[in-house]
């Protein structure tokens, strides 16, 4: 095997046998694609039919966001890129809501799923109206450019940034910039394998920097605003990675050119032969941290210094729900509670006028599937709170739906076990119900994060309470079931859940939670969390 500077193989033309270059054949294939080949896929099956479509450009279609949906056949799902979940400015960003609200009415059917990637995707779309639908995308200034498949992913940031009256940072420059560089260039497409990274400027890690390949997070050195980095993170089958330091802190006009060079790196030395073993956190384990940082700060056109003082709280993150002072003087944003993360389209359309009314046509999405509407004048916060959709997406949710992230579920996706957004919305209700009053208040909000498989698309590790959907084989069948997990902890300082129980009937975790709760309300000590209980009275172990 032959060793590169980087000390570790290539994937691409990775192991030398008899002389010659192996890969798999996804690899192989992979390796002759661009987006120019891979557009062209489309046209070839508007021409020669749809039921021909094969394993491979299945795949291929993913890097453009066409994804067929095997649970709903001859349907396919479009997910339309939003960097930072923030729809442009003043009226274009109407005119991009209501383009998906009437893309999705001629075209789909009667919902919008929002995203934990601050992202939107239209379902049931027909295999014959992909070509119509990308290009009424692209009229609205809308893309589906790199939202699946061995990308970077959409690049999240705080849904507040430029808003919060608190933040270090406004990110949106910085992820407008990295996003222009990666949308269509093939030359940092086709990686190993996913790639998701986030920018935050605010205290409060509300992107989840812990699970992210490339974390960049508020600090402060030698009197200088910027950003320490984080790289590694990641969940999936395979296991739970929380981002490591890599002991560097970045100038927001170095940020850029260090999320380019990492990208690349991986890119060029990650690994290809084992998907399972593929993400950046793997090539840093290989390599280890400093000879990782070593091979990052070689490429750099700008000395790497060592990580300032970390500005990130170790509380809880901000969800931004509920009414909160803009920098402006006067004004507001307004974070709304999206049940388990879908819209009607009724919904949507609805927003779209609010953000018209209100404020400046702005709407943005958070990465726990919510939406805020920004710039409210004070004198016209009484009449929006008073709006009749302010009923459906509310501002002040109960608790557990307030804290709800739920994936796609069985109804569109071929590895959910379980109905995941609708289990998870009749749990929320019976916890919302059962618990005394007085309990909820002292609660607060729970996050309670479910995913319909081991593929933690909804992050189950993070919340406080993770489902992960199961089927559970009884005497009458299969019926739908959950491992739970808890205590969970976003930041910095955080930690992932633990496994609680395994193979539970959803009819039997209401009633367990429930118990659980009231335990943890009558025993925890003063300003001792969720987590610490759980680990202190035993519930789950920290091994």
């Amino acid at each position: 095997m032959r060793l590169l500077r980087f000390a570790f193989p290539l994937a691409h033309e990775q192991l030398i046998a008899g002389g010659q270059a192996m890969a798999t054949p996804l690899e192989a294939y992979k390796a002759e694609l661009n987006f120019k080949k891979i557009n062209a896929l489309i046209s070839h099956y508007q021409e020669n039919g749809w039921d021909t479509l094969t394993r491979h450009d299945t795949q291929a279609l993913k890097y453009v966001g066409i994804f067929a949906r095997p649970k709903t056949p001859g349907y396919f799902m479009i997910r339309v890129r939003i960097p930072g979940g923030i729809l442009k400015a003043s009226s274009l960003s109407a005119a991009q809501m209501h383009a998906l609200v009437d893309i999705t009415r001629q075209f789909g059917r009667d919902i919008l799923d929002l995203t934990t990637r601050q992202q939107i995707q239209l379902r049931w779309i027909k295999a014959k109206d992909i070509p119509e639908v990308l290009t009424l995308l692209n009229r609205a200034g809308l893309t589906t450019y790199q939202t699946g498949f061995d990308n970077l992913r959409n690049i999240t940031t705080c849904a507040a940034a430029g808003l919060d009256a608190d933040e270090i940072l406004d990110t949106r420059k910085i992820v407008e910039e990295i996003n222009t560089e990666i949308l269509g260039n093939w030359s940092v497409s086709n990686l190993p394998r996913k790639f998701n990274m986030t920018i935050s400027g605010c205290h409060c890690d509300c992107t989840h920097g812990e699970i992210n390949d490339i974390a960049l997070m508020p600090a402060e050195k030698e009197g200088a605003f910027g950003f320490n980095v984080l790289v590694g993170g990641a969940l999936g089958a395979w296991g739970q990675f929380r981002a490591v330091p890599l002991d560097a802190f970045v100038k927001p006009s170095e940020a850029k050119e260090l999320c380019l060079t990492i990208l690349r790196l991986y890119k060029e030395k990650g690994e290809r032969e084992m998907r399972g073993r593929s993400r950046l956190k793997f090539l840093i384990e290989a390599l280890g941290i400093d000879t990782f940082r070593q091979d990052v700060a070689a490429h750099l056109s700008f000395p790497l210094p060592s990580a300032g003082t970390d500005l990130t709280k170790p509380e809880r993150h901000h969800d931004h729900i509920g009414v909160h002072p803009q920098k402006t003087k006067g004004f507001f944003y307004i974070g709304l509670n999206v049940p388990a993360g879908r819209l009607t389209l009724d919904q949507a359309n609805s927003l779209v006028h609010l953000a018209e009314k209100y404020g400046h046509g702005e709407i943005r999405l958070t990465t726990a599937q919510n939406i805020l509407l920004t710039d409210i004048p004070e004198e016209k916060l009484d009449a929006l709170l008073a709006e009749p959709l302010l009923r459906e997406l509310s501002p002040k949710p109960s608790p557990f739906l307030r804290g709800l992230t739920a994936c796609a579920g069985n109804t569109f996706c071929a590895f959910a076990r379980i109905n995941t957004k609708k289990r998870a919305l009749e749990l929320t209700h019976y916890l919302d119900t059962k618990l005394e009053t007085a309990d909820l208040n002292k609660l607060g909000h729970m996050e309670i994060h479910a995913s319909g498989c081991s593929n933690s698309c909804a992050n189950p590790w993070v919340g406080q309470i993770g489902l992960i959907g199961k089927k559970i084989k009884k005497d009458e069948g299969f019926i739908e079931g959950a491992d739970i997990c808890l205590g969970g902890e976003a930041g910095l300082k955080g930690n992932f859940a633990r496994l609680w129980k395994s193979n539970i009937p959803f009819t039997e975790i209401g009633p367990l939670l429930v118990t659980l709760l009231q335990n943890f309300l009558h025993e925890k000590k003063e300003q001792e969390s969720f987590r610490q209980w759980c680990l202190r009275s035993h519930t789950i172990s920290d091994e």
